[in-house]
């Protein structure tokens, strides 16, 4: 398994706010497998939670080839605002 840290750009994510991701190995949309992503926390901070639901994978036209691309919704279950971007971890 491969864990690939702080993996997009960084985002801030107000409470109750669901923000969705997709993210895809390679310019051809390589299917990798199983492919997990997690929030990652990039403020200290105490009595914050960040869920990571809805994790799935899509497949596309990719010209010669399907495309894959993988989806992440992560929900700020918590009191305030907090800064994050991706850990993913993968079956490569």
């Amino acid at each position: 398994m491969a864990l690939h840290r702080s993996i997009g750009g960084l985002t801030t994510i107000a409470p109750g706010i669901t923000q969705y991701w997709e993210y895809s190995y390679s310019p051809n949309g390589r299917d990798v497998g199983v492919a997990i992503a997690a929030p990652n926390i990039l403020e200290d901070s105490i009595n914050i939670e960040l869920d990571a639901d809805q994790q799935g994978v899509v497949a596309r036209d990719g010209g010669e080839a399907t495309a894959i691309a993988y989806r992440v919704a992560i929900r700020n279950a918590g009191g305030f605002a907090i800064s994050y971007n991706l850990n993913i971890g993968d079956w490569t």
